[in-house]
């Protein structure tokens, strides 16, 4: 394929950090690497820009929800067209659906510039009695969306509720999340990994958001059924923050189970690269994910996965070669027992669980396939414009004066 300018649009981007974040930072870097010019358009925030390899354009918009890290509006949307006016961009990449910029950059691309664009989905909806009204809005926001990427299965099947009748025939690709397999591998010395971070015997670690949906709050449980039969000899650290830490340190409490269990807080990734390090099992309680991002940079460090086997997990984890996978929350503890009694079979998945990501989740396997849906967007892209904006073009030219937006 020759080379590609390419704008990569959403609200999460550096300075924030999280999965959509550095997804975002690692695909542009990888695109670069391999001769495409690639342009970040993002909301407004203090990050060094310049020492990025890729371009980056930040705007804020009228309308700003820090809490949410998202800015829009038709003024920063303006901007953004005469970006696009300047740069003439082959394709648009969006990321998340539920970011006001991405869908904003997406349908400007496609419906007032005529270039393709496709956003990737890299979440669920959820449970809401807001959903109907939701739902109505977003089919009504993504219809100029030339396609779709869905990060596992479980994604596509949620867009595919959510679309409707009004999917029409674009297409919902299958790429998963990819990962940096520099950056996340297995450490040679475990034992001294587990020394020099103060950890001893056993160690089961969970990285995670700390809300209600993630279940979090069941580990202090198990813990408790582990402490019960393995007494201190194994520990369970848990990385995150979020509105569920209050209670999650209040069932540490009940269960009498500080001891075993480590609170350890929000930590850079370095950190969480340490703590894998030291790791024999990662553990993973929720039954409600699109991907598992957290999961699979466990899997890149050789470290076996127990989890409940819904969502995308699922699709992640090979139960019996890579982890183990449940129905329930009895299963998850019999499962973990499983692991924790059996140091070949850890070993055995720890080796498949990283030939695994490097099989089919670096970057190297997923930028191609991502690349591969550039190709087929822009062969099928219709190129019809918004019609108000074709009504807007028609006044321009018969009446110079005439002026709705200035696009």
């Amino acid at each position: 394929m020759e080379s590609l300018k390419i704008a990569l649009a959403s609200d999460w981007f550096f300075p924030s950090v999280g999965g959509i974040e550095y997804h975002i930072h690692d695909l542009a870097t990888h695109l670069v690497e391999m001769g495409h010019e690639v342009h970040v358009i993002t909301r407004f925030g203090d990050h060094p820009d310049e020492k990025l390899p890729y371009q980056v354009h930040r705007f804020k918009g009228r309308i700003t929800m820090n809490s949410f890290h998202v800015s829009i509006g038709t003024g920063a949307l303006k901007r953004i067209n005469e970006l696009y006016k300047k740069e003439g961009f082959d394709i648009t990449h969006g990321h998340s659906i539920y970011s006001p910029m991405a869908v904003g950059v997406a349908n400007l691309s496609a419906g007032i510039r005529g270039v393709p664009s496709v956003i990737t989905n890299h979440s669920l909806l959820g449970n809401s009695i807001l959903n109907p009204a939701y739902i109505a809005l977003l089919r009504l926001s993504l219809h100029k969306v030339t396609s779709f990427i869905a990060v596992s299965e479980a994604v596509k099947s949620d867009m595919l509720s959510i679309l409707g009748r009004n999917l029409k025939n674009r297409e919902i690709y299958v790429i998963p999340n990819g990962i940096d397999t520099d950056f996340w591998k297995p450490q040679e010395d475990k034992e001294g990994w587990k020394e020099a971070l103060g950890l001893k015997g056993m160690v089961v670690t969970t990285t995670s958001r700390l809300t209600k949906r993630k279940r979090i709050h069941v580990i202090p449980k198990v813990a408790k059924r582990i402490k019960e039969e393995y007494g201190e000899n194994v520990t369970f650290l848990i990385i995150g923050d979020g509105p569920e830490r209050s209670n999650i340190e209040r069932l540490i409490r009940e269960y009498n189970v500080g001891d075993i269990v480590k609170l350890l807080g929000r930590q850079p990734r370095e950190k969480i690269k340490e703590y894998l390090g030291a790791s024999d099992v990662y553990l993973s309680p929720t039954v409600y994910e699109a991907f598992g991002i957290a999961v699979l940079e466990a899997l890149a460090c050789g470290v076996p996965v127990v989890a409940n086997n819904h969502g995308g997990i699922g699709e992640i984890v090979e139960h019996g070669r890579t982890g183990l996978l449940s129905q329930n929350d009895q299963g998850l503890i019999q499962n973990l027992v499983a692991l924790i009694d059996d140091e070949n079979m850890r070993e055995e998945m720890g080796k498949n669980a990283r030939k695994g990501v490097e099989d089919r989740f670096s970057w190297e396997a997923v930028v191609p396939r991502v690349l591969e849906v550039y190709e087929r967007t822009m062969n099928q892209a219709d190129k019809n414009l918004f019609v108000l904006y074709k009504f807007h073009q028609a006044l321009k030219r018969g009446m110079a004066s005439a002026g709705i937006f200035n696009f």
